[in-house]
């Protein structure tokens, strides 16, 4: 599991880790016969066979020359093995792209289109060597979090030994107790957005808490969309 180092109210911090705990057996698929199968990547079409380049064609007549020569069928490459796969983009016209330049396009809750500015790299801000992750005493009741907030990410914080334990241990009790999930921020003054690696997500992360006897559990929730109403 990874590790970060994270602070709680009193502005101590400790090293702790923090992962997936679900795991799910992947399904063996197994040919007619009872051999086991492979996944392979075949061509299937063609910069000159794909759906836009026989409609820019053909045009209309595209049905027509479907039924007496299948020209979306390319018999030399169709089939064949793909390996070594590489990523470029291409211009409208199918050519090659050469010193592309990314936007980040910010849309409204309608869906209308705010701003577009250039994508910016961002840096990972939960490095062990770095400031820890701190709580910004901003509570929000569970309830109230879940109905304002549709979280894309959890992950659970995990001890990783005896002093640990009660470390993490008292701050699932008190979230439980208040039934509420903290707010966590990064950065030098502790109220920065997550980016879990470089050139991720920012994500604003909230801590959730649950105790059941000398059991603990403590949720990092990640999320990067307010779930607001529509003005009619």
């Amino acid at each position: 599991m990874r590790k970060i180092n994270l602070s709680n109210d009193s502005k101590r911090d400790a090293e702790v880790a923090f992962g997936t705990t679900f795991s799910r057996k992947s399904p063996i698929y197994k040919t007619a016969d009872g051999n086991r199968s492979q996944s392979e990547r075949r061509v299937k079409v063609t910069m000159a066979t794909d759906t836009d380049a026989l409609v820019a064609k053909y045009g209309d007549g595209l049905a027509d020359a479907l039924i007496a020569n299948d020209p979306d069928v390319d018999m030399e490459q169709f089939g064949l093995k793909v390996e070594g796969l590489k990523k470029v983009y291409l211009t409208q016209n199918g050519k090659v792209a050469y010193g592309v330049s990314l936007n980040e396009h910010i849309l409204l809750p309608d869906g209308t289109e705010k701003e577009v500015r250039p994508e910016s790299s961002t840096a990972a801000n939960i490095a062990l060597d770095g400031v820890p992750i701190r709580w910004t005493g901003k509570m929000i009741p569970r309830d109230k979090a879940m109905r304002m907030f549709m979280f894309k990410k959890s992950y659970q914080v995990q001890h990783v030994n005896g002093l640990t334990y009660d470390f993490l241990y008292d701050m699932a009790k008190k979230l439980s107790d208040a039934n509420s999930m903290m707010l966590l921020g990064g950065g030098p003054k502790g109220v920065a957005p997550l980016v879990m690696a470089a050139n991720g997500t920012p994500y604003r992360a909230f801590l959730e808490g649950r105790v059941d006897g000398d059991k603990y559990a403590l949720i990092l929730r990640l999320t990067n969309m307010e779930l607001k109403a529509i003005e009619s």
